[in-house]
């Protein structure tokens, strides 16, 4: 099931990488335990989007009880899960980035 959720999130960051191939951001894909609801997603996503570089942040719900997949690009090539979690500030009690990595550049 974790590799059928990884397609979409793959194919989310080379689409959104076509739109300006000069300046490519960096995807980064991990887990974030503890979004339940669009709310929270927002309010991660929020977080997120304030780090220097991110451009664009997407939260797919696990509709099957595991934790939701984090997508992220960056024109940062160095982002790190240590980065995100103290960009969620007091956030960061309710919500976990259990990982994330770098996985493509375009």
């Amino acid at each position: 099931m974790k590799k059928l959720l990884l397609v979409p999130a793959a194919l989310f960051c080379l689409l959104l990488n076509q739109s300006d191939a000069g300046d490519a951001p960096f995807c980064y894909q991990g887990e974030v335990a503890g979004v339940v609801c669009n709310v929270c997603a927002t309010n991660v996503k929020t977080a997120l989007l304030k780090l220097d570089g991110v451009q664009d942040v997407k939260i797919t719900l696990n509709k099957e009880g595991g934790n939701p997949r984090l997508t992220i690009l960056s024109q940062s090539p160095a982002l790190t899960r240590e980065m995100a979690v103290k960009a969620l500030g007091k956030a960061a009690e309710h919500y976990d980035i259990r990982s994330l990595e770098k996985t493509s550049k375009r």
